[in-house]
């Protein structure tokens, strides 16, 4: 009961001692957020639902820290996974959740084994989650906005057609395609009409959203800008390339269905076997769970596992 409490202990002390280090930033930017929102209630309404006072830059909340991470790449690529992800959390707080993750894993199984190397792996993996979770959101929503990609081209040409101006059609994207396709062209949008000019707010959008179809069709549109063409019919091939790529790779996930399932199967057969076993024969098993030389093993087999679960799933990623 002793170790329960002060693991308890140490994890209130440190979520307490984070939030007293940005309770002032957060109070500061309430503040300003309001004033904000009263300033532009008699103005002209904006299509935004809401104002954005924070800049994207924002690494922490806490300004000393946000100065040093700003000279920091590492931090910087972290920002631009969040922003990726559309997670509206700051580098420190991920950090913060992430080494609070670890240290609870690790005081949780130090008090079930006196295993080092049990307990290291333990906190490792537990800190690891939260940029797992960020990275799965990542690209989930990346790929939500590769499968959106070509009927955005198609509602450019057509656009284009009907005789329409390039930046309005972007304008029609924003407005009318669901998340996150919408989102991502109304910032280059807007940042057009704040005078960038067109080829940085595409190049802007493609750092956004790191995808390579849409490297393509920007690439495309700077050829057309350059050396003329009909940009209509452009995009509309673009778009059947994208789509025709979506094609055969869901003929090569059906063709690969049960080599697939056979790699996964083989994954998880030795956790499976090691359950059964243990339950049929408890004494048998037994020593692997308690003895310090055992929980060794169940790390150097964890690592092994997992290693050849990534080696799996890097010879099925299939790129076309």
């Amino acid at each position: 009961m002793i170790p329960f409490l002060v693991f308890m202990a140490c994890m209130f002390l440190v979520f307490g001692a984070y939030l007293l280090a940005t309770r002032d930033s957060e109070a500061k930017r309430k503040r300003l957020q309001q004033r904000l929102s009263d300033t532009l209630l008699y103005s002209r309404q904006t299509d935004d639902d809401e104002v954005r006072l924070a800049r994207d830059e924002l690494l922490s909340e806490i300004p000393t820290l946000n100065r040093l991470l700003v000279s920091l790449p590492v931090a910087t690529r972290i920002r631009r996974m969040l922003d990726q992800a559309d997670l509206h959390i700051t580098v420190t707080r991920l950090v913060m959740l992430s080494l609070m993750a670890g240290m609870m894993a690790a005081l949780a199984v130090s008090m079930l084994s006196i295993s080092k190397l049990l307990m290291l792996g333990a906190g490792v993996g537990a800190t690891c989650v939260p940029f797992a979770h960020v990275a799965f959101k990542r690209s989930r929503r990346l790929h939500a906005f590769l499968t959106l990609l070509p009927d955005a081209l198609d509602l450019m040409s057509r656009a284009l057609q009907a005789g329409h101006a390039f930046a309005e059609t972007l304008h029609m994207i924003a407005t009318e395609m669901p998340e996150p396709i919408a989102t991502e062209f109304r910032k280059t949008y807007e940042e057009q009409n704040l005078g960038l000019s067109l080829k940085l707010a595409l190049d802007n959008l493609s750092q956004r959203v790191p995808l390579l179809d849409l490297r393509l069709c920007i690439t495309a549109i700077m050829i057309q800008r350059e050396t003329g063409g009909n940009l209509a019919e452009i995009l509309e091939k673009v778009g059947h390339t994208i789509r025709e790529r979506f094609r055969i790779l869901e003929d090569l996930k059906t063709l690969t269905t049960s080599s697939r399932m056979s790699a996964w199967i083989l994954c998880a057969l030795p956790v499976f076997v090691a359950i059964a076993v243990t339950v049929m024969n408890p004494d048998y098993m037994g020593v692997l769970w308690s003895d310090p030389r055992g929980h060794n093993l169940l790390a150097l087999a964890a690592f092994m596992q997992i290693s050849g679960m990534l080696i799996i799933q890097k010879i099925l990623k299939i790129k076309i």
